[in-house]
């Protein structure tokens, strides 16, 4: 028969040898789960991929359209810049002609005003000339008209005299 000290060797061993099995079935199993996960993680990760792909297919179609929208807008914009300026510079040349005959008008007249003033002052002078000749003349002519009438009517006192 076997000794204390072999039956408990034998229990030990026994309890090692459950132990393994124990260990071995489980970590078999975990090792069919493990496959089982990778599976369905290769699965989801190509379901995934495959909806990520089409996203960004349908984004990429999506701006496809908008950038040949967008460039045509860009182009239309630059256009009307283009147009913008022209008629900025033409409308420019034009205030600028416009500015030079507004120029040369005032100038002109400038020159006839001032002509027109000086003729005005010696038109005034001439007058002013006339006023003082026709009023000496006609100073002249009283004188003349009383001399000739004392000499045609005398005056009464000096008809008494003689």
């Amino acid at each position: 028969m076997l000794t204390n000290t072999e039956k408990v060797l034998s229990v030990l061993m026994l309890f090692l040898v459950v132990s393994v099995a124990g260990s071995f079935f489980q970590t078999k199993s975990a090792m069919e789960e493990m496959v089982r996960l990778e599976a369905d993680h290769k699965e989801h990760v190509d379901d995934v991929n495959t909806e990520f792909r089409e996203r960004v297919k349908n984004v990429e179609l999506d701006n496809i359209g908008q950038g040949k929208k967008i460039q045509e807008g860009r182009q239309m914009i630059l256009a009307n810049t283009k147009l913008i300026y022209a008629k900025a510079d033409s409308l420019g040349d034009l205030i600028d002609d416009l500015a030079y005959e507004i120029k040369r008008v005032d100038r002109d007249l400038s020159k006839k005003i001032k002509n027109v003033e000086r003729d005005l002052e010696g038109v005034e002078d001439n007058l002013n000339r006339k006023i003082r000749n026709n009023q000496r003349d006609i100073t002249k002519l009283k004188k003349e008209v009383k001399t000739l009438s004392d000499e045609v009517f005398p005056p009464e006192e000096e008809a008494e005299k003689k």
